[in-house]
């Protein structure tokens, strides 16, 4: 858990390495790491959405990470849905969260992280919402492009979307091959 007097501190050094030339990419890399740990907290405690919705709001900024804060953000405000009482507010909640989801998954469609926010959402959202075609679509993608991309990608991270696709997509015996492959590749680096 992060306490308040890390995150000032963070911070105050993320602000000053991002005036140091050739920093930029590091803040902003730093930003978003602390960033999807307060995302995983939201998902079981609402305490924490507002601040990692304002830490991805300050990483949209930045064209690079805009598609995938996006589609970030999309899903933190279905969460929004997910801890809301009211069934009229559950619903507009999770169709806000979504429209923007998808938006941001429509200017990074090659990011894997991105597609797993999208398509691990879509998942879990209830079957009413019809969005499990979409959660298929986003992990078919990923497996087209983890051989080529996985490298460029946290290995942590990898690994969680592979176990995850593993359990829950329909995959065929040569995708599950190609996934378990992958997974191992990483395994022995």
């Amino acid at each position: 858990m992060i306490t308040y007097r890390q995150h000032v501190l963070c911070t105050i050094l993320i602000t000053f390495m991002s005036m140091i030339p050739g920093y930029a990419g590091d803040w902003q890399n730093q930003l978003l790491a602390e960033a999807r740990i307060f995302f995983y907290k939201s998902v079981s405690d609402k305490a924490h959405l507002e601040k990692a919705i304002g830490m991805f709001e300050r990483l949209k900024q930045d064209e690079a990470f805009e598609g995938k804060s996006e589609t970030y953000l999309g899903a933190l405000v279905a969460l929004k849905g997910k801890h809301a009482f009211a069934p009229h507010d559950k619903l507009k909640w999770v169709k806000r969260g979504l429209t923007i989801m998808d938006q941001g998954i429509a200017k990074c469609p090659n990011d894997i992280e991105a597609l797993f926010i999208h398509g691990s959402t879509c998942y879990h959202i209830p079957f009413f919402f019809g969005r499990k075609g979409d959660a298929q679509r986003s992990f078919n993608r990923i497996i087209q492009l983890l051989p080529t991309r996985y490298q460029h990608y946290d290995e942590e991270i990898i690994q969680n979307v592979i176990a995850f696709i593993l359990e829950k997509a329909e995959l065929t015996p040569a995708e599950k091959n190609e996934l378990t492959q992958i997974s191992q590749k990483i395994g022995r680096q």
